[in-house]
């Protein structure tokens, strides 16, 4: 999605006074945060692989669907 997608839902979350929707939200961008982070580890160090990986094997099995 691109960004404007991601502002609108922001912006119709927090009309709406949506707080399980913003906390969904802020939930999602944490973990691709931390996505990002591990994934330029792996680009920077090609020999942390492992760690960077477990880390999103540990990041993913906190994940909750609601």
């Amino acid at each position: 999605m691109n960004p404007r997608h991601y502002r609108d839902m922001i912006i119709r979350a927090l009309q709406a006074g949506d707080m399980r929707r913003i906390d969904q939200l802020a939930a999602q961008l944490a973990q691709a945060e931390e996505a990002r982070r591990l994934l330029q580890a792996l680009t920077h160090c090609p020999a942390c692989a492992a760690t960077a990986a477990a880390g999103l094997v540990a990041v993913s099995a906190t994940v909750r669907h609601e």
